[in-house]
């Protein structure tokens, strides 16, 4: 193996039931196979703890993780990765953020940050300049997230990632938050930090890691930020950023309403891109270094409170607070987001189960002042907020409704696979469950046949034939771009300003590695396998990959007509599908293939056992164990 630039090959380690933090060495082996950001920190949980550890327990194990492009100024570099066992699911749990935590975490010495046990008392993790240290959380504990950033990122060049108040009552469907308003939701992992009684991870530094091929690297940073304002689909980012998806879904009939039933919302002229542009927003931000400043900024009011939000409702939360819960308040929205923000909830999540408690009848569909306290409610654990806090499948089956729009317990992206169905493949098949993240939009890829992939391209949003096939190399191309911890709204995998390629030689001049985009391929797909490892290692297996009723059942307002999609998803149609995709992977019912694991370089993961310390019987720490691999 060689030696991988771009990367610092070390991690932060801090046992929180000793109170102890180190760094420790990462094998060189891993950083080629796996780079940085979700291969790497997944590669760091399977080898850290055993299968069935409780996900609020202290054998949980909780990694932060950069990219080897993190710490330089590449527009949509400034992501980190954070994964745990996750409390809402069971499975692997991981998450994403934007902003600038990603960017100063690979500047703080080190690649990753892996913490265990618990803290007998709120602490505060700070690692700058490869510095590493545990402090009270004091005041802070009990505070929202906005108020800790304020007081943990006083000095230049730091940033916080925090926990509310949901987390600290382990609340399953709690984000963490970092830069007062980026987000790391979707699994429960700000209550994986409160279970730690972890506040906050605070960052910094002026340590990048090295370069294999500097100037040639700022050359193609220049080259690719060219590109990215030639781009004329990118820079309609800067006026609306992703909101102009509400218009668009719902002229398409698949604009998520009344918890699923419907495809349209009478109200989405009152919650889209135009009405927040022309009331509530008053210009926009970007994370770390990007251009594209794609995260409208608001300002206003609602119920006497002020809205004044650098992190105002994107095209998600709009339909999570508004047509999935028949509300057109945009005010009321916007500061559902806020408080979401501040209190650390994901805002999809929280959406998904107001939803549940509005159709089992204890709220009224489109009570926008009942939105409001039910997500004061969820962060305390209050009244039927204790219900759903627990997340849409608790709270589906405890308030008796049918089911949940949720795979393996993870409530669905605001993107309905009935009219997308390699989407749908993709969400079902998902190791960590429902997302909107990791597959392709069929509707994109409908309409552009320009790739930088081996891919057949232009399908039909309805089509089934040729879609595992598709599915399966844009997941590579996905993992690959999320082991760098790159934005995906930057990299343009299809049409005419497609980017793929570029992002490849940009990643092969940092670490030194060769990086076509076969090899990137390659990487992902290894990567990928990875999380899939860490599914079955929990007992999930081929019988889990499935689509619940809600999300396949007949729209309600069938659009019908020749250039709209179809309003169900057959499940034997599904079922055909996820066949093909198995045998497209060398997936097995109930894991991977040997042949596969052999060919990806997997064997001796899959078989690996808990290398790090027991907290009964005391075996050699996650550092000893990462000696031993070296």
């Amino acid at each position: 193996m060689i030696a991988v630039d771009g990367l610092h090959g070390r991690v932060a380690v801090a046992d929180l039931d000793a109170g102890e933090v180190a760094t420790c060495p990462i094998p060189d082996s891993w950083l080629e196979r796996h780079l940085g950001g979700r291969g790497l920190g997944i590669r760091l949980l399977l080898e850290s703890m055993s299968a069935g550890v409780d996900p609020l327990g202290p054998e949980n194990r909780l990694v932060f993780a950069a990219g080897p492009l993190s710490g330089y100024s590449v527009p949509g570099s400034s992501r980190y990765w954070v994964g745990a066992r996750s409390p809402l699911t069971g499975s692997l749990g991981e998450s994403y953020s934007g902003g600038s935590f990603g960017h100063f975490l690979a500047r703080s010495g080190v690649d990753a940050i892996l913490v265990e046990g618990r803290a007998d008392d709120p602490v505060v993790l700070r690692v700058t300049d490869g510095d590493l240290t545990l402090e009270p959380a004091g005041d802070c504990w009990g505070e929202p997230t906005d108020v800790v950033d304020d007081a943990l990122a006083s000095r230049p060049n730091r940033a916080v990632a925090a926990i509310g108040p949901a987390g600290e009552h382990e609340v399953h469907l709690a984000s963490i938050i970092n830069d007062s308003g980026h987000a790391a939701g979707g699994r429960g992992l700000g209550a994986v930090m409160g279970a730690k009684r972890l506040k906050a991870v605070v960052v910094g530094g002026d340590s990048p890691p090295p370069l294999a091929e500097p100037e040639r690297f700022e050359r193609l940073t220049r080259a690719f930020r060219r590109g990215l304002a030639e781009n004329e689909r990118l820079q309609q980012w800067a006026t609306f950023g992703t909101t102009a998806a509400v218009e668009i879904l719902h002229e398409q009939g698949l604009l998520p309403t009344k918890h699923f039933e419907r495809g349209r919302f009478e109200g989405a002229d009152e919650i889209g891109a135009r009405a927040l542009n022309a009331s509530l927003q008053v210009g926009q931000r970007g994370c770390l270094g990007c251009p594209l400043e794609c995260k409208p900024v608001v300002r206003g009011e609602c119920r006497g409170v002020s809205i004044d939000d650098a992190s105002g409702p994107e095209y998600e939360t709009l339909a999570a607070f508004g047509s999935l819960l028949c509300n057109d308040d945009l005010e009321a929205i916007a500061l559902a987001n806020q408080r979401c923000n501040a209190l650390g909830m994901d805002t999809i999540g929280v959406g998904h189960v107001i939803a549940a408690a509005m159709e089992a009848g204890h709220v009224e569909w489109g009570d926008a002042d009942a939105i409001l306290g039910l997500v004061e409610q969820i962060a305390t654990r209050e009244g039927i907020g204790d219900v759903l806090a627990d997340g849409p499948d608790a709270a589906a089956e405890a308030l008796g409704i049918d089911d949940a729009a949720t795979v393996k317990g993870a409530p669905a992206g605001m993107h309905d696979p009935r009219g997308k169905k390699g989407l749908g493949l993709s969400a079902a098949t998902s190791p960590r469950g429902a997302t909107h993240m990791e597959g392709f939009h069929d509707t994109l890829v409908e309409h552009h046949v320009e790739t930088d992939l081996p891919v057949e391209t232009g399908l039909a949003a309805d089509a089934t034939d040729g879609k595992p096939d598709a599915v399966v190399t844009f997941e590579n191309a996905q993992s690959f771009v999320n082991s760098l911890v790159f934005c995906s709204h930057v990299v343009v995998t299809v049409g005419p300003d497609r980017n793929f390629e570029s992002l490849c030689a940009l990643a092969a001049a940092a670490t030194g590695l060769e990086l076509s985009v076969e090899t990137a391929l390659e990487i992902g797909e290894r990567n990928y396998a990875l999380g899939k490892l860490f599914a079955a290692r929990e007992g999930f297996s081929i019988t889990d990959d499935s689509l619940p009723k809600r999300l396949r059942k007949p729209l309600a307002d069938d659009p019908g007509g020749p250039d709209l999609p179809p309003a169900s998803f057959d499940r034997e149609e599904l079922e055909a599908m996820k066949r093909d995709y198995y045998d497209r992977r060398g997936w097995t019912d109930d894991g991977i293939a040997p042949e596969t694991l052999e060919r990806l370089g997997l064997s001796r993961v899959a078989t690996a056992r808990q290398c790090a310390p027991d907290h009964q019987t005391g075996r050699r720490s996650v550092c000893e164990s990462l000696q031993l691999l070296l």
